[in-house]
């Protein structure tokens, strides 16, 4: 919504302004990055170096602060949690990485877009689309082309947040054009040859009939297989880079939960009841809700069956004042009274002008000069002079309204549902007449407000609740506390392993393997950044214990089992992986022998099977682009050597993934490639570009020098 906040959802080229905050691609120089100067203190304050450019933590942090005003623009909520914000910080650092790779990119080619090509973008015969979405009457759904060009003349008589957010608008239309310049570039420089396309036909359409004997690798016990270092060391050789690893770290953990005991349920639910008679007696009813309960009064009225079905009835059926609980509803002790009932219009339409000033809520998005008094002297004059003359609400609404939206609605607001706006001006309307002017202040300013319509009305309830959770008491707290203290001394025990201490203890043991540096959870333990942060501290050993980390309902004690280096990781980090391929090529070369042994004696796939008790297979059909063998899953080796077979021409034995096979091909339906191989290019091309836009950042993610400290910060 606009800056009403909760007002409305609907906000025009307020929308576009906010996915352009939000937008990938935004030049780099306008958030004034570059190369620092400095001594030690500035260096601590690197978060990361992209090939020659650096973005300090202040630089990020406001970009930061400005995805979070989307966010909560968006969202219409004003306290994101732990797990929104770092999901933030991760969109705000790819945008950032993405923004200087692509501008570096950008620049090398020379790439731009003239101001001829930006005004055709903006008024021509085929505009952005956030400029339609911008200067689309929500009613009819039709463009106006007319009110762009309008809103560009009269862009200097603006108040100086529109004419930024225009400018921000154009700025992200022609970086989008950039981006789509240099993508065809790109897409265009892809060509398949005959040969190639040939190829992905054959692959396609050619099939191969096989029959094949297999024996898997289990049949023989690893116990009956000797391997000895070398054996190992010549399986590291062969297979190390497969086993290439980011900058991971293994955890080993218990979580400890904090429960509330009955004596907890029972202090709970005696406090609620004092509380309850203390509800039927209050004169301010919200006054004392927000003050007693964990959850602040909630004002809007409801219809029947919106209600939960414990007091839906009751309230719907009782006089106001009625009481009832406690009850138990989603882990909380609740009584509900029924404090009010009318009857009231389901939905509701309005235009407004909106005055705000110095520390309002939409202060918070928009440098506001004038003080609370200045703006309300201005609102009563507006009064006056709407309620004189109605029609000139519009205009003026598109002249002096602070709500950004009201440069494209004319302030109309549009049919929004009861309970839809924020609580004052939403108020205003319900209770008002369909006619009315009236001023309301919200938050976020003073509303100069004209009611245009009504629904027909219904009998509606407001319901107050106390709420109170049913939560451990600080003394079940201390006394878990002490446990997992007890539990942590035991655990640092020189010698005591980590494990047997928590079955000492009675805790189960949980396992976290390759966490990355700028993960955020763990199983079992959501928002658990401090815990990934503590074992990549440089300071932090192998086999280290952590403190214990308070998660509000639950316990955390780690240890750092493994530290893994990025690359090819070690024998010795690698030594049972490497253990199960030397033991897997020894059973290939029992296999194989016996194979190859019997094959001797017989030419016959059909009596070798019998005389070596295997069954055998066949498969039919098979294609080249596939990689599944019936009965035995993935085995793209197996399948490629069938296809390098003459027919009836029987294979030396293949290692496969799970079993050792030797294959005859028995039949091969051959095809030939059309003549014309358009359709074919036209395939394979519009697969590549629709790989091109993730894979040309990803690849320049690869070829860039990035340092990235975010572990220090966050």
């Amino acid at each position: 919504m606009a800056l009403i906040g909760k007002i409305r959802s609907y906000s025009g080229l307020l929308i576009a302004i906010i996915g352009v905050g939000l937008a990938a691609f935004v030049l780099g120089d306008l958030f004034q990055y570059g190369p620092r100067q400095g001594g030690d203190a500035r260096a601590q304050m690197i978060l990361a170096e992209i090939d020659n450019t650096t973005i300090s933590y202040p630089e990020f942090d406001e970009r930061f602060n400005q995805h979070l005003e989307s966010w909560k623009q968006q969202t219409g909520e004003s306290s994101p949690g732990d797990q929104e914000l770092f999901l933030i910080r991760q969109q705000v650092w790819e945008d950032i990485i993405n923004e200087i790779l692509l501008e570096n990119e950008l620049e090398k080619t020379g790439i731009d877009v003239t101001g001829e090509e930006l005004l055709e973008m903006v008024v021509g015969s085929d505009p952005h689309p956030f400029i339609v979405q911008s200067f689309t009457d929500p009613q009819t759904g039709e463009f106006r082309a007319e009110e762009v060009r309008n809103f560009i003349q009269n862009i200097d008589m603006m108040e100086p947040q529109m004419r930024n957010q225009w400018l921000m608008l154009e700025q992200h239309i022609k970086n989008e054009r950039r981006e789509e310049k240099y993508k065809n570039i790109i897409e265009r420089s892809y060509f398949v040859p005959d040969f190639f396309a040939n190829v992905d036909y054959l692959g396609q359409n050619e099939t191969a009939d096989i029959q094949f004997i297999a024996q898997r690798y289990n049949t023989i016990s690893d116990d009956d297989i000797e391997i000895g270092e070398n054996d190992i060391k010549k399986a590291y050789k062969e297979n190390k880079n497969q086993y290439r690893q980011e900058h991971t770290r293994d955890l080993e953990y218990v979580i400890i939960p904090v429960y509330p005991t009955e004596e907890d349920r029972r202090e709970i639910k005696e406090d609620i009841l004092e509380l309850k008679e203390e509800l039927q007696m209050v004169d301010d009813t919200e006054r004392f809700v927000n003050a007693v309960s964990d959850e602040r009064m909630d004002e809007q009225y409801y219809s029947k069956g919106e209600l939960s079905s414990e007091i839906d009835s009751i309230m719907f059926n009782s006089p106001r004042g009625t009481t009832y609980g406690p009850y138990e509803q989603e882990n909380a002790f609740v009584v509900a009274m029924l404090n009010d009932i009318q009857h009231r219009p389901d939905s509701m339409r309005a235009s407004h002008i909106l005055i705000t000033y110095m520390g309002s809520m939409a202060d918070q998005q928009q440098q506001i000069a004038r003080d609370r008094t200045q703006a309300k002297q201005k609102a009563d004059s507006l009064l006056d002079v709407v309620r004189n003359n109605p029609g000139e609400l519009p205009q003026l609404a598109m002249q002096i309204s602070d709500d950004p939206s009201a440069a494209m609605n004319q302030g109309d607001l549009d049919w929004f549902n009861d309970g839809e706006m924020i609580h004052e001006f939403n108020e205003a309307v319900a209770n008002g007449s369909v006619g009315d002017i009236v001023k309301v202040e919200t938050d976020y300013g003073f509303h100069i407000i004209h009611i245009t319509d009504h629904s027909q009305t219904s009998k509606k309830v407001q319901v107050a609740k106390i709420i109170r959770e049913i939560i451990p008491s600080n003394s079940t707290y201390r006394q878990v506390f002490r446990e997992v203290s007890d539990f942590a001394a035991l655990a640092r025990e020189k010698g005591k392993d980590f494990e047997n201490a928590a079955k000492e203890k009675g805790y189960s043991m949980r396992e976290a393997e390759q966490l990355g540096k700028m993960d955020n959870n763990l199983p079992g333990v959501q928002e658990a950044r401090q815990i990934i942060q503590w074992a990549f501290n440089e300071e932090t050993k192998k086999g280290e214990i952590s403190q214990i980390y308070d998660f509000e309902d639950l316990f955390v004690v780690a240890k750092l089992k493994n530290v893994r280096k990025e690359g090819v990781p070690t024998l010795d980090d690698i030594r049972d992986d490497m253990k199960r391929i030397a033991i897997r090529d020894k059973k290939f070369e029992i296999i194989a022998g016996k194979f190859e042994e019997k094959m001797k004696e017989h030419k016959s796939l059909e009596i070798v099977a019998k005389n070596l008790g295997l069954e055998l297979n066949k498969a039919e059909n098979l294609k080249f682009e596939t990689s599944n063998l019936p009965g035995f899953g993935r085995e793209p080796v197996v399948i490629g050597a069938a296809f390098a077979l003459e027919e009836n021409q029987i294979s030396d034995p293949v290692k496969g993934n799970n079993a050792v096979f030797v294959i005859e091909l028995t039949g091969k339906e051959s095809v030939i490639a059309p003549d014309d191989l358009t359709n074919i290019r036209r395939q394979l091309q519009n697969t590549f570009n629709n790989r091109v836009a993730n894979e040309v950042i990803e690849a320049l993610k690869k070829n860039a020098d990035i340092k990235d400290n975010r572990i220090r910060f966050y």
